[in-house]
């Protein structure tokens, strides 16, 4: 049996069933180390849910970084753990916190394989000096990975631009349970009529976002967005399910640009979200920039067309253009609208589009990761 040790920043609840499928294998140890309970704006009940025998939170300590204006966590008792544990390999979960590359020098001395799980993509510019110092610093750590496991199409890219061997890399997306979200949802959209009326939305077409309200998701383009596809069309309403920093500027700005039919449903269990979505018709991410977008999944598999900024990078694998959804360039609200109008001016095609969308997903589920997980051990091991 060989022992892995999975390493990630934190314990998001869409990851812990595919871990408990992973943990269950019978051929592979499985040790998972988080850097932190939480984080901003994620402040999960995380009790284990079923995996305290094979997983922990690492003590650590926060540092403020000024100049690059983040709170970076370092678990410097990352080097203890692995040494103690005798692991074959080391999965890392990105290269932020520095308590990656930390896990990394320990493998690269201990000569243990590791395999680099990775979100970064390409899809905003960066700054020439920030890419310079990117390339010196990751291009020897990811070209010595024994490995690649990028969520998807644009994370492959940015890793074969550092270095990577296009034949080691193996997709691993960010998934929630597909089949939760599909069975839910459909209960859920049976009670839609009670359910919008408990809500207060009287409209027979609702636009959704869920996630952070925070400045990346994109959110006043969104609600310029509305406000345009009002002017055609009156019978929508949008809807925002979560919690964040800007909730009180948004209402301010629907109150002040006098936007109707805008609600806000505060922050939601993620074994309630299903509900929210049950009873929307278009689910919009309007993010200004997205590494994957774990929501786009919940929404395909519940059945909903999806709208989605060019920034999002899901959209490399889950949209298809005119199928199931639309995608436009971030910040510009008014090709937002047209993207949102062109399907609720078809009620029988944004049907087909939402049930394309839970086609496409259904092939991004667990059994998805759990398959290209086993491939890239294989390879390693094998070499």
């Amino acid at each position: 049996m060989k022992k892995v040790a999975y390493i990630l920043s934190l314990p998001t609840p869409y990851r812990i069933p595919l871990l408990k499928r992973i943990e269950a294998w019978g051929d592979v140890d499985l040790k998972i180390f988080y850097c932190s309970s939480s984080g901003p704006g994620r402040d999960w009940d995380f009790n284990f849910k079923g995996t305290k025998e094979y997983s922990e939170i690492l003590p650590g300590w926060n540092f403020n970084v000024p100049f690059i204006g983040k709170n970076i966590r370092f678990n410097p008792i990352i080097w203890k753990k692995l040494s103690e544990g005798g692991f074959d390999c080391v999965i890392v979960g990105g290269y932020y916190p520095p308590t990656m590359n930390f896990a990394i020098i320990w493998a690269r001395v201990h000569r243990v394989p590791y395999l680099i799980n990775s979100e970064s993509q390409l899809l905003n510019r960066r700054n020439i000096w920030k890419s310079l110092i990117k390339k010196i610093i990751l291009k020897p750590i990811i070209k010595k990975a024994a490995a690649y496991l990028p969520t998807g199409k644009y994370a492959g890219e940015y890793l074969i631009r550092y270095g990577a061997d296009p034949e080691k890399i193996f997709y691993f997306p960010n998934t929630p349970d597909v089949e939760f979200f599909i069975e839910k949802s459909e209960k859920y959209r049976r009670d839609k009529i009670k359910i919008k009326k408990n809500l207060g939305i009287d409209k027979d077409f609702v636009i959704l976002f869920v996630g952070r309200l925070v400045k990346v998701k994109g959110l006043f383009t969104l609600l310029q967005g509305f406000k345009e596809v009002r002017k055609t069309h009156n019978n929508a309403s949008l809807l925002f399910v979560g919690d964040g920093v800007l909730k009180n500027l948004l209402k301010e700005f629907v109150a002040k640009e006098e936007i109707e039919d805008v609600h806000f449903a505060g922050s939601v269990p993620n074994e309630e979200l299903p509900r929210y979505y049950g009873i929307s018709d278009i689910f919009v991410l309007p993010s200004l920039y997205e590494p994957w977008g774990v929501v786009v999944n919940e929404a395909m598999a519940s059945a909903l067309p999806i709208v989605l900024s060019d920034k999002v990078g899901s959209r490399g694998e889950l949209l298809r253009e005119g199928e199931n959804g639309f995608t436009y360039p971030s910040k510009e609200y008014m090709k937002l609208a047209r993207c949102i109008l062109k399907i609720l001016s078809e009620p029988d095609e944004l049907k087909e589009m939402g049930q394309i969308s839970r086609g496409i997903i259904q092939d991004f589920d667990y059994s998805f990761c759990e398959e290209n997980l086993k491939k890239a051990l294989l390879k390693v091991f094998k070499e």
